[in-house]
Order: C-alpha cells, then sequence, then structure tokens
C-alpha cells in the first residue's frame, strides 16, 4: 500500500500508480501476458490486515477510555474512537489503497478535530498515535505527517493545564516524554518516507519495464512479419513471377508459330502447361511453407539441369550444365538459395540476354587441407550484356544479395556491354562437428 500511494520525490504526494488486478499485478494495458500469474505485491499491500491493525488499535482505545475516564467522559470518548474508524474506513482507507478521492490535508484536519480533544480530556489516550501515525505518513507527505502527529503528542499537554485537568509539573514530565517521542516519530518518518519514495521508484521501473517488454515484444512481431513479407516477395518473384513471365513469352511465341511452324508451336504449347502446372505446384508449396517444387523429389544438380532444359527450350539455344567437384551434402537453406539465385539469372537471360548460349555451373570446391569448401554457381551467357553502373534499381539482383547475405555468402555480377553477363554466387558451408566431438558430445 505505501509504495505506490504514497510520495514522489521532493515531498509532494504521487500520482497513484495502477490499482492491483487479480494475483497482484497492475491492471491494465502494463501488465505483460506472460507474468499475470505471479504476485508481485508490497508485504503492505495486504489491506485486510492493516484493517484489523487499525480496527484493533482503535478497539483498545475505546476500551482504555471506558476503564480509565471519568463517568461523565466515557461515551464521548468512545464516540471519538469510533468516529476515527468510520473516518478510516469512509475517507482514509480510500488513499491506504490507491483509489484516492480526498485531499490528504483534509484527511489530517479532521483526524486533528477528532484525536486532539480525546487526547486533551484522557492523556491515556496518546497510545492511539500507534494507529493514526502510520496513517498519516502513508497518505501524506512526511513533514505533514509529522506536523500532525506532533500536535496530537504535543499540543494536549498545555491544554490540559490551560484547562486545570492536570499540573503543570506532570505536564512538563509528558511534555518532555511526547517531546522524545516526537523525535522518533519524526526519524522514523524520515526513514519510511524513504522507503515510500523507492518503492514508488521501484513500481514505476517495473511499469516502464513492463511496457518496455511489450514493446520489444511489438516490435518483434512487426520485424517478423516484415520479414516474412519479404520473403514471400522473394519467392513470388523468384518462382510464380518468372513462372508467369516465361507463360507469357510463350504464349507470344505460339501465337506466330501456328501457322508457320505447328510442331515448335505444340511444344511450346507443352512448356506452357508445364510451367503452369508448376507455378500452381509452387503456390501450394508455399502456402503449406513445404520444400520448392524444384527439390522435393529431386537433387539440387537435377533441379538445376531441368530448369537449364527448359530455357533452352523456350529460347531454342544451348543451354548447358555442368557439375565439377566431389558433391557435398548441403542443407535445405543452401539448397533453396541456390536454386532460387539461378532461376532468377536464367530469367534475366530470357528477358534481357538475347543469347545465343548459356552456362550453368555448380562447382563444389575444397579447402587446402581437405575439408568442404564453399558451394558456388555460376550462371554465364554471350548475350548483348549491360553496364552494371547503369543499370536500373530492380528486385532480381537485390533478392539475389539478401539471399546470399543470408547465408553468409557473396554474389557477384560481372558483365560489359556485347559482351555478355555472368553471375557468381559463392556460400560457405557450415563447420563440420568431428566425429570425435559428436562422440563425446552429452
Amino acid at each position: 500500500m505505501i509504495a505506490v500511494a504514497a510520495r514522489a520525490p521532493g515531498g509532494g504526494h504521487a500520482t497513484p500508480a495502477p490499482s492491483p488486478g487479480p494475483g497482484g499485478a497492475p491492471s491494465g494495458e502494463g501488465a505483460p501476458a506472460g507474468e499475470e500469474g505471479r504476485d508481485e505485491r508490497h508485504a503492505w499491500d495486504l489491506g485486510v490486515w492493516w484493517d484489523v491493525y487499525f480496527t484493533s488499535v482503535m478497539a483498545a482505545m475505546a476500551a482504555i477510555a471506558l476503564v480509565t475516564s471519568d463517568p461523565f467522559w466515557r461515551w464521548p470518548l468512545v464516540g471519538l474512537m469510533a468516529a476515527v474508524t468510520a473516518v478510516y474506513y469512509l475517507f482514509a482507507r480510500r488513499l491506504v489503497m490507491r483509489e484516492e478521492r480526498i485531499r490528504p490535508a483534509v484527511l489530517m484536519a479532521v483526524l486533528l478535530v477528532l484525536c486532539l480533544p480525546a487526547v486533551t480530556v484522557n492523556p491515556a489516550l496518546t497510545f492511539l498515535v500507534v494507529a493514526v501515525a502510520p496513517l498519516c505518513f502513508i497518505t501524506s507527505p512526511v513533514p505533514a505527517a509529522v506536523s500532525t502527529v506532533g500536535a496530537i503528542l504535543l499540543v494536549p499537554m498545555p491544554l490540559r493545564g490551560l484547562l486545570g485537568l492536570s499540573e503543570w509539573d506532570d505536564i512538563a514530565v509528558n511534555l518532555l516524554i511526547n517531546g522524545v517521542m516526537v523525535g522518533y516519530t519524526l526519524w522514523f518518518g524520515g526513514w519510511l518516507g524513504r522507503i515510500i519514495e523507492q518503492s514508488y521508484e521501484r513500481a514505476n521501473l517495473i511499469r516502464e519495464l513492463r511496457e518496455s517488454r511489450l514493446e520489444v515484444v511489438r516490435l518483434s512481431e512487426e520485424t517478423g512479419a516484415m520479414a516474412e513479407r519479404e520473403r514471400l516477395a522473394r519467392e513470388v518473384h523468384d518462382t510464380l513471377a518468372q513462372g508467369f513471365t516465361s507463360i507469357v513469352a510463350l504464349t507470344q511465341a505460339v501465337e506466330s508459330e501456328m501457322d508457320s511452324d505447328p510442331e515448335l508451336a505444340r511444344r511450346h504449347l507443352a512448356l506452357m502447361r508445364e510451367t503452369a502446372a508448376e507455378n500452381l505446384a509452387e503456390a501450394r508449396a508455399m502456402v503449406a511453407a513445404r520444400q520448392p517444387v524444384g527439390l522435393d523429389s529431386q537433387t539440387l544438380e537435377a533441379a538445376l539441369d531441368r530448369i537449364a532444359s527448359r530455357l533452352g527450350g523456350e529460347l531454342g539455344v544451348p543451354v548447358d550444365t555442368e557439375v565439377l567437384g566431389a558433391p557435398t551434402a548441403l542443407s535445405n537453406d543452401l539448397q533453396i538459395c541456390l536454386l532460387r539465385t539461378a532461376q532468377e539469372a536464367l530469367a534475366n537471360v530470357r528477358r534481357h540476354a538475347r543469347a545465343g548460349h548459356v552456362r550453368v555451373a555448380l562447382e563444389y570446391t575444397r579447402a587446402p587441407d581437405g575439408s568442404p569448401g564453399p558451394v558456388e554457381l555460376t550462371v554465364a551467357d554471350d548475350g548483348v550484356g549491360f553496364d552494371p553502373g547503369r543499370t536500373a534499381p530492380g528486385n532480381g539482383l537485390a533478392n539475389m544479395r539478401r539471399r546470399a547475405d543470408d547465408a553468409g555468402g557473396a554474389v557477384e555480377v560481372g558483365s560489359a556491354p556485347g559482351r555478355g553477363t555472368r553471375v557468381r554466387m559463392s556460400l560457405p558451408l557450415p563447420p563440420q562437428t568431428p566425429r570425435g566431438d559428436e562422440e563425446c558430445a552429452p
């Protein structure tokens, strides 16, 4: 209760923190989903025990009033104790439980009005400060709380002397004792005030951390969604878009071949059907997050040979494929990266190169110590080429480079007007775990 309901640093009354919801976590948007079951209430945040304590002290004070007071004052004093209890439950408890409805200064004034007459008539009721003092420090800044408690302890003694209710010698002794109590209250209030400030700051820090965690979760979700959109965009560009481009080109070719070369037109129609079927299969594979169609039932080498043969059939030019070096087992991600890069490079040949010959090479290199080195894919043509420094921005080369970056590799593009184009991708293999390490691993 004290922790987040009391003072902000500097002495002012702090804005209350959110009230605890079920399980003790602050209610509202600040509570993260992962810790809603954790009870993070302070030890003093159990209002029922404070209610029991305050009520018990007031009941004891009422009993003392009945036993030690003059008959004329007994029931009026009991009424004052009951009034203090009622003020607590009707007003002060809202401050204690962080449901602020009244100003703390108003509460201090009401407590003074009720407690000063009671202590003046019966000094034994001074012990009510064991309940009133904590209430003051919980709900008010330290200076106001010390002033209120000090007034309850010190002011009644001179009033008793003025009213002839006590001898001045007794009053002096009581003032000395109560003065010591005020000094202790001042020290205790300062200590309690520092605890209140620290607890308030910690509550704010916890709330800020929760909000930061929610922000991190939100940003992570947005980043993941953006990465997934980019991945799908690359997949669509390198598969479906290339297939549709091929179908459009074949359709245009068939229109001009129907009369002049029906046999070639039929071959192109067969390629169109095959390409459309593969596009459909690729789309279904994307939706189901399965292996690309080119790799689901054949090796990478066979998939490269198939797409190269299709390009040769579309363009009517030789497209050679070769595998250099001893094949090494590649991860699924590396195979997809190499296949998509080959598809994009061959699509660029189809659209721009006007080549008479195309070569696709997959090379498995070896390090000097004989261990597997990077795997390299090269797609070269003898077409019109281009000036890399003047190339208009597009998705093709950018997608290749992003794929290579994701795999820790690199893409090199070499070309010049009239001298063809060569695209080379080099991807490092992940480090191999020695067999001895695997056997020793737990």
